[in-house]
């Protein structure tokens, strides 16, 4: 008969194959070691159990195991409670009030005193929940019961604090946390750099990033890409590429995020070749921009007249399988307009309207204003055309636009299409810019019946006339005028 193995090496046994994971293997071997006659669990043979079910979300089995533990007269240890206050917090959501309670009942038998990792738990799920009050109740409960907070205890609430926005009283909790001797760890650092970089206090956020270092802390890709965030947001371009050089010499690697930042950056204070350069280098290094990126730097190529080279970027977005969305095509539409390339244009908006993407005030305006001043109103007419087929809103400006082009090379018949196509698909927002624009076209051009006529059905139609209008046209038919008014 093989001799039974002694309940410290199963322990053991279970205690390392619960670090490697394999929590329903834990379980499994437990079964069996029921099985075997002769062999007794201990307290740290079940709390391994107990822990294990908690992490496979079976928080029900955990607390069957912690009747077993009293049922058979053992004492649960901190690791016992710990491991169920971990397990309840994280994988019972709103179920904080049990744990609450459990850690209260811990407290009140008195049979050993709660440690701060039973409290962490608790805090850190008040403060994921946003019920930072609480959470700091509970803090506060917690050193009034000679129970240290640790640097989780302090780092948990920090951030629930930052998430909050309430960046004071989370510095205030930080630096309450130095004078006790607690020394913050990077999580700690980057969530209170983090909440100064998004209140906007990017020379505190400096300062903080500064003081992580001389702390003996190494800034990971997180904290980098917040620092380098706010000093682009603040246009400060030059210290943000320094801190990139910063970030190789400490063998921190750049990713998209600090990439795209810096690009957009560079490219919203007019340096696009040093935009280019470093869109190419991140190529070079394998790291795969995202649309934001792309769209970043077809923008300002389109603003520099560098057309052919944005089409290129746009090649090699469509390479990588992207979708192109509203303000990749408003980008090159603009671009297109501005070296005169109408046709080009035209193609990339019939394009965009194929592919889903709706046309939108921006794309209209760029669009219509190009080809009015390229001498060609049918192209722009049609781009109208396409807008309505396709069920679009037509703006005040679009309307007027159209309108206006037409009228002032003369051609009032198709001015007064413009309307009446508006008219009959419903589409016009104000239809009183549209009359007006049309009765002034009419008057420039000498045509006063059919702008007296067209008066006249704006009146029928019950569309106010402005004040403008009316002192052109008092000129004109006295009588009628004074009828008008």
């Amino acid at each position: 008969m093989k001799p039974i193995p002694s309940i410290w090496a199963i322990n053991h046994l279970l205690g390392a194959v619960s670090k490697m994971n394999q929590c329903s293997t834990v379980v499994s071997m437990y079964k069996q070691m029921l099985a075997c006659v002769g062999l007794h669990p201990e307290v740290g043979t079940l709390s391994v159990v107990l822990n294990c079910l908690c992490h496979m979300n079976r928080v029900d089995l955990g607390f069957s195991v912690l009747a077993t533990i009293l049922k058979h007269g053992l004492q649960p240890n901190a690791y016992t409670l710990n491991a169920l206050l971990h397990g309840v917090c994280k994988y019972r959501a709103g179920k904080t009030c049990m744990a609450l309670e459990i850690l209260e009942q811990m407290y009140e038998d008195g049979r050993f005193k709660p440690d701060p990792q039973c409290y962490n738990p608790i805090i850190d799920r008040l403060c994921k929940e946003r019920r930072t009050d609480e959470a700091l109740t509970l803090f506060r409960d917690m050193i009034n019961k000679s129970v240290a907070p640790d640097i989780i205890s302090y780092t948990s609430l920090i951030y629930g604090l930052c998430n909050m926005g309430l960046w004071t009283r989370a510095l205030a909790l930080f630096e309450m946390m130095n004078k006790k001797g607690r020394k913050p760890d990077v999580v700690t650092f980057n969530s209170i750099i983090s909440a100064a970089c998004k209140s906007g206090k990017w020379e505190e956020a400096v300062r903080l990033f500064r003081n992580m270092i001389d702390c003996g802390a190494f800034p990971n890709i997180v904290t980098f890409n917040s620092v380098l965030d706010a000093l682009c947001k603040e246009g400060k371009t030059a210290e943000a590429l320094n801190l990139v050089e910063e970030m190789f010499c400490r063998g921190v690697k750049p990713d998209v995020v600090t990439y795209s930042s810096l690009i957009n950056s560079l490219c919203h204070s007019a340096q696009w070749k040093e935009a280019t350069r470093l869109f190419n280098r991140m190529l070079d290094e394998g790291i795969a921009p995202d649309v934001v990126t792309f769209n970043t730097v077809i923008h300002a190529l389109c603003k520099e007249r560098r057309a052919e080279e944005a089409l290129s970027v746009l090649e090699l977005m469509s390479q990588r399988g992207m979708r192109l969305n509203i303000f990749t095509y408003n980008s090159l539409i603009y671009g297109m307009c501005r070296t005169d390339q109408w046709a080009e244009a035209t193609r990339l908006f019939d394009e965009m309207v194929v592919q889903g993407v709706l046309p939108d005030i921006i794309t209209l305006t760029v669009l219509l204003d190009a080809l009015f001043q390229g001498g060609m109103p049918e192209e722009a007419h049609k781009v109208v055309e396409a807008r309505v087929k396709y069920g679009m809103e037509l703006s005040k400006i679009t309307c007027s636009m159209l309108i206006d082009g037409y009228c002032f090379r003369g051609k009032m018949d198709k001015a007064k299409k413009v309307i009446d196509l508006m008219v009959i698909k419903d589409r016009v927002p104000d239809i009183a810019s549209c009359y007006k624009a049309l009765v002034n076209g009419y008057m420039q051009a000498k045509r006063i019946g059919e702008a007296l006529r067209l008066v006249e059905e704006m009146i029928e139609q019950g569309v106010m006339l402005d004040v403008e209008t009316l002192k052109a046209l008092s000129g004109l038919r006295p009588k009628k005028a004074c009828c008008i008014c």
